[in-house]
């Protein structure tokens, strides 16, 4: 999910040898290389056939000697940040111990990680996001077109004037896009209200019937249907909210671009710079088309003044200039804590809160509530750290139980969950099956956090769309997931 799709490069970390148990469940590590048992690096093996599938991604390994005796990953680290822009880890199924010392050094040196784990019928995956990793394509659904009636441009409002609807014939006049309409529409009833827009909910009642009354067959003339349906754009305009925590940071990328983008709107009156997409909408062929060249030229121009403005401002690709321009109402930025940080200190007020409610809004059958399954698996990771392995992995695992549910009862009390009725009457059930597991890979939960850990990965690294906040936990043995922040 992340070769095929074409990333720049990869490297696997691994400290094993390739096994009989590889070459039987690992998809990596294919049957014809049985004669690497014993002698050859798993993670040699697995960059080959990665490499496989597609020659144009770099593959690389490294074989460590060990990886619960590596205190400082900041070299091996440090070694694959050389000469990339973007560098993303992804921990696949470590154990605690390594785990935490890599969240350690990728939370210092401000690198994003995936951490991927498929227990059983169990599958886990957390995003650590350490400093503000800024998202310039969020992709926010429902967002209203970006069509600045209420603050037009020149162009717009030339080829508004081009247009006269008394003397067009009735196919033309329903084939007139609707921004033209409310361009028309606001023009008239600001000079009929000393320059003000619609305020009031009546206002803007009568404002749509004034929509309704310029059309000549409201019934059959759909553009105008839609400029009824569009009205507010001609009287409200959208703001630009700062990203939260923002602050005082003058040296991040996503601050010089707004450093830049307060520069161009005091250059502009206000106005930001456009997106240059226009949606589909009723409207004649030569009109819309025309339409879609007046917008995209506004775009570019904008654009360009937008570069130049970041020109002097050390280390912004001008991708990034472009998504912040085509974006500029919904970019964003996302931090969460370490692991690390959620393991040694305790969450805040409105965390416990929310995960409260969480578990008052349960699955149907309440004990596979996906949080309380969460619980369990770091009361697993709390036991390896105590035994030196997970529970259920000796001759007597029922014995273990007992014991996995009080590290459950330990780590419920640090997340202020200690006295929720339903963590208390499913521990015991929940332990018992976690214990079961004997921290087992099946193939079908393996699929399905890796994919869902690629989707992730891809959002990080590309900047669209808004990843997890932070922790996905599925349960397989009822097919249902719950996204829960700690």
């Amino acid at each position: 999910n992340l070769v095929l799709p074409g990333i720049g490069s990869f490297c696997v970390i691994d400290d094993a040898l390739v096994s009989k148990e590889d070459v039987a469940s690992n998809f990596f590590v294919t049957s014809n290389q049985a004669e690497t048992i014993g002698n050859k690096s798993r993670a040699e093996v697995a960059c080959e056939n990665l490499h496989e599938l597609n020659p144009d991604v770099l593959g690389a390994f490294q074989h460590v000697p060990k990886l619960q005796n590596i205190d400082d990953w900041k070299e091996i680290l440090h070694k694959e940040t050389s000469g990339k822009t973007k560098l993303l880890v992804i921990a696949s199924d470590l154990d605690p111990q390594v785990l935490e010392t890599l969240s350690a050094q990728c939370s210092t040196l401000r690198l994003p990680l995936v951490m991927v784990q498929s227990y059983g019928l169990m599958g886990c995956v957390k995003l650590q996001l350490s400093g503000k990793v800024p998202l310039l394509d969020p992709k926010p659904a429902n967002a209203p077109p970006d069509l600045r009636l209420k603050k037009s441009f020149p162009a717009l409002d030339e080829f508004c004037r081009s247009i006269d609807l008394d003397t067009l014939e009735s196919h033309e006049h329903g084939h007139v896009p609707y921004p033209i309409i409310l361009l028309k529409a606001i023009a008239a009833w600001r000079a009929s209200h000393d320059g003000n827009d619609p305020k009031t909910f009546p206002e803007k009642n009568e404002f749509k019937e004034t929509i309704k009354k310029m059309s000549k067959d409201i019934n059959k003339e759909v553009n105008f249907e839609e400029a009824i349906q569009y009205a507010y754009l001609a009287y409200t305009e959208r703001d630009v909210c700062l990203p939260e925590d923002l602050g005082q940071d003058t040296t991040s990328t996503l601050a010089k671009l707004f450093q830049a983008l307060d520069t161009f709107r005091s250059k502009h009156n206000g106005r930001l710079p456009l997106n240059g997409a226009i949606p589909d909408m009723t409207a004649s062929t030569n009109h819309y088309v025309k339409l879609q060249q007046i917008y995209k030229t506004q775009a570019e121009q904008d654009l360009a003044e937008m570069k130049d403005l970041c020109g002097g401002k050390d280390n912004i690709p001008e991708d990034d200039v472009q998504s912040f321009c085509a974006n500029v109402f919904s970019v964003t930025q996302m931090s969460t804590r370490s692991l690390v940080e959620e393991i040694s200190t305790q969450p805040n007020e409105e965390i416990m809160d929310d995960l409260k409610m969480n578990l008052m809004d349960p699955y149907e059958v309440e004990s596979h509530t996906p949080l309380l399954w969460y619980l369990g698996l770091r009361a697993c990771h709390a036991f390896f750290k105590k035994q030196g392995r997970y529970p259920g992995t000796k001759d007597d695992w029922e014995a273990d139980a007992p014991l996995l549910e009080e590290e459950y009862k330990a780590v419920a009390l640090h997340y202020g969950l200690a006295d929720e009725a339903l963590v208390q009457s499913s521990g015991a059930d929940i332990c018992h099956e976690l214990t079961r597991y004997a921290n087992a890979e099946l193939h079908n939960i393996g699929s399905v956090v890796g994919g869902v850990a690629s989707q992730e990965a891809v959002k990080i690294i590309t900047g669209q769309y808004i990843p997890l906040n932070n922790t996905y936990l599925f349960n397989g043995i009822v097919a249902v997931g719950g996204v829960y922040k700690f």
